[in-house]
Parts: C-alpha cells; structure tokens; sequence
C-alpha cells in the first residue's frame, strides 16, 4: 500500500514525551537525548539513538499478512541481566530499515557507549495512541465502528498486550544503563470502574402496583401518610422506582464503595429513544438519583448519544443540558455503543470543552485497542498536534465479554484478571466498563462474577 509515514518533527516530539512519560521520566528534563535517525558520529553527550523505519513500512503494514510480525524474547529486548514480569516476548511492530527483521536485535550498546534502538518504538508507539490505522482503513462494523478484528493488534496477536507500554519499560532499563543515577518516577496501578447509564425504567404491572397500594392502605390507616406517599405509587405505576436499571445503579454504587474503590456514572442527555436511553434528565426521579450519586461523592460524565458520532452540534447541544444538571462544563464520559471516528471524535470532544474521552476500546474484543492503559493526551494526526483532552483506554466492557465473545462467566472474569495484571505489571489503569442494566435479567449469572471481580482487582 503506498502511504507516506505521518511522523512529523511535532509527532516524534510528542511520542518521545509520551515514551519518557510511561517510563517514569520528566520528558521537560529528560536524562538523556534522543538521536532519531540511522545514524550518528561520535559524541560525548549521553544519548539513545532509534533508527527509523522506512517511510514504506508504514503501507506495507497494512497489508502484511496474518501472525508475520517477529516477536523478540524479553531477556532479547533489555540490557544483560535485567529482568521484566511482562511476559516472555514483544511483539517488534517497526524495524528500522537498516535492520534484518529476521537477526538484528531489538536494541544493543555500542562501543562508544550509546544505545542503539533497531526496533523503531518511535513510529510503534505513534501508530498506536494515534489510531492511525483507523484513518486510513476503511472497514467498519454496522455501527460505522472500526471493528478490533480489521486492526493490526488483531491480526498480529498482540491486542492482549500494553505494548505502547512494554516499550516504555524497556526504554527505562536501557536508560539506567546509559545514567546509571537516575531514578524512574514509578506509577502506582489503579482500576477505573465505569457505568454508562442507557437505561433506568421499566414499567411493572399497573394491578401488582395497586394491590401494593390497597394492602399499604389497609395496614396503615392514616390517609395522611397515604397522601404524603401518592408520589411513591405513581413513580411505581411509571416504572421508576422499582426498576431494576435504577437499583442497578445504586447496586453499583455500593459494590464500588463495598471494595474502596471509585466509579464513575455517565449519564445520557438526549431525548428518550431507540437505540438510545429510556429516561429523560428532566425526570424528578433522574435527577434525585443524579444529587444523591453526587453528594455520595461519585463521578458524573456524560454519555453522548447514538447520533452525536460526526454531528459535533448535536453534541454540544446535548452537553449544555447536562451541563445545567451538572453545573459544572468540565467532565469526562465515553460515545454510546462506543462509536467513535479517529481523530474527529477527539476534535469535537476538545471543542465542547470535555476533559476526557474513554470510549476506545473494541466493542467485538477485549484488549489493549492504543495499545496502552495510561491516560494520555492524544495526537491529530490531521492538525498536527496534541489535544487539549485526555483518552482514558477502555480495556474491558462487560457486553464484549457476554454478547460479542461469548464467553461464560468464569472465563469472563479470568479474561478481566489477566488483563488487570498485564495492566499492573506497566504500572497502568485498568479501566472497565460495567452497565447498571447488566445485573438483571440474562445477566444475573454475572453478577457474582462482577463482584467477585471487583474483590480480585481490590487486592492486586
């Protein structure tokens, strides 16, 4: 495929910062210069040197054929004796072109004393936050989604791994080689628990809720109380207060606080409607259940709806009426059904003032879609430049699991573990996305898993 390399002097900058920032560097005062570029004389000023790929390498990846990619053996990859817990291998995404794919190896020290990178972290790691490929692939799901099997990390078997992150620490162990006195600023593993809130009613039966009412009546002879409750039996009769989206909700809540951790509920604002939420923000109900999370203490963020995909107005107009809820203009959230078009969507979230995005991951497959799971300002490749928001990567949504994969509740949850560990061995975030209506019906074997979850995950 004949496409030109996007790298840029502004995206090499930026993809050293972000290298330097996961491996615990300060990338304003970094410990070492950066020669990128296939060669360099001698010098007295310590420094790393990446040989870049060719500008060709970039087309040909698009078309390189299925598990052809070489994967290097960790002990390979660092210096002489150091030791990494993140698996076995790496799986090399660029080599440089001066490089043999098949012998050269993945870094090595010079006589001089540098540290020679053949494998081209610089253009790996931009290809993957960017989500370059995405814009250049055109395949797409029902949903207008870029789907996790049309990507590279599929294709090549690497989707399980942080390998933006992989690099990093082994850009830290060669660093250490290079400056033996500096100190790597170490990141302590987090879980980001996440809800998005699609459904909140749903309408009992009318006679159940009037036998309710007659025998409350009979029990309490007081028609003082019986007025005071009225509303009570209304909101029962609309499907409010006993439905089993709004106890999700507060079931959420209290296994998040149950395990000491933090949730963040992210609330839709469009009009109620297929295929999108069944509740109005106007709602009494809604927005007594919104103040209570609040003065709980619990995020809110904004869920935008179907349609706000490439529609940056409808967006806005969406945000601005959860703004008034909210009162606040600053938060976070994630695209429903996880619809999202790199790099515009980033663009109109940026525009209407949003803090942060958490939207990708791949809704058919569970993983790494950055290849990352730290926070991290995106870069557009079309403007040129980095964000003025953050992508907090999703790595596992419960309906990935269940309605995509398929998978059983046991596997679901060792699915999570494993990629929680992976999460941790990089000192990242394991970000998951569970819905309040994903603890009834055909999911109620899953809600033991959920906790049981959240129980592992509190101890790692």
């Amino acid at each position: 495929m004949d496409i030109d390399s996007p790298l840029t002097r502004e995206a090499i900058a930026y993809t050293w910062r972000q290298l330097l920032t996961r491996a615990g560097a300060d990338p304003d005062d970094p410990p070492l210069r950066l020669v990128y570029a296939a060669s360099q004389g001698p010098t007295s000023t310590v420094e790393l040197c990446i040989h870049p790929c060719a500008p060709a390498a970039w087309g040909d990846l698009l078309t390189s054929a299925p598990l052809s990619l070489r994967w290097v053996a960790a002990s390979d990859a660092l210096p002489p004796g150091v030791h990494m817990l993140f698996g076995e291998a790496i799986p090399v995404i660029f080599w440089s072109s001066d490089a043999d794919p098949d012998h050269t190896p993945f870094a090595t020290i010079t006589a001089d004393g540098s540290v020679v990178f053949y494998a081209d972290i610089i253009a790996a790691t931009f290809f993957m936050l960017t989500r370059w490929e995405e814009s250049v692939v055109p395949t797409r799901d029902a949903h207008v989604r870029f789907p996790a099997t049309a990507s590279l990390s599929h294709r090549q078997g690497f989707l399980d791994w942080p390998v933006v992150d992989m690099y990093a620490l082994i850009l830290r162990a060669w660093i250490q080689v290079l400056v033996p006195g500096w100190h790597p600023q170490r990141r302590q593993f987090a879980v980001k628990l996440s809800h998005d809130i699609d459904l909140l009613r749903s309408r009992p039966s009318p006679r159940l809720t009037i036998k309710r009412l007659v025998a409350d009546i009979r029990d309490q002879h007081d028609i003082t109380w019986i007025k005071s409750a009225g509303l009570d039996y209304i909101l029962d009769m609309m499907g409010e207060r006993t439905s089993p989206y709004l106890l999700g909700v507060y079931q959420l809540a209290g296994l998040t606080r149950k395990y000491g951790m933090e949730s963040a509920f992210y609330m839709m604002a469009a009009s109620p409607g297929i295929p999108d939420n069944d509740y109005d923000l106007d709602s009494p109900l809604v927005r007594c259940c919104i103040a209570d999370l609040q003065r709980r203490g619990f995020e809110m963020g904004f869920h935008p709806s179907y349609h706000t995909l490439n529609n940056p107005a409808r967006l806005a107009a969406e945000k601005a009426r959860l703004d008034a809820l909210l009162g606040s203009t600053h938060y976070g959230g994630r695209q429903h059904f996880l619809r999202f078009e790199a790099p515009f969507t980033w663009q109109h979230w940026e525009q209407v003032g949003l803090t942060y995005d958490s939207t990708l991951g791949y809704a058919d497959y569970e993983g790494f879609r950055c290849g990352t799971c730290h926070p991290f300002r995106p870069f557009d490749v079309t403007l040129n430049r980095e964000l003025h928001l953050e992508e907090w990567p999703l790595i596992v949504m419960d309906g990935t699991l269940y309605r995509y994969r398929r998978l059983e509740p046991q596997q679901g949850q060792a699915r999570m573990l494993e990629l929680a560990q992976r999460c941790r061995q990089v000192e990242g975030v394991f970000t998951l996305l569970w819905h309040n209506s994903s603890l009834c019906g055909d999911w109620r074997p899953w809600v033991d898993t959920y906790e049981q979850t959240l129980e592992r995950l509190a101890s790692l």
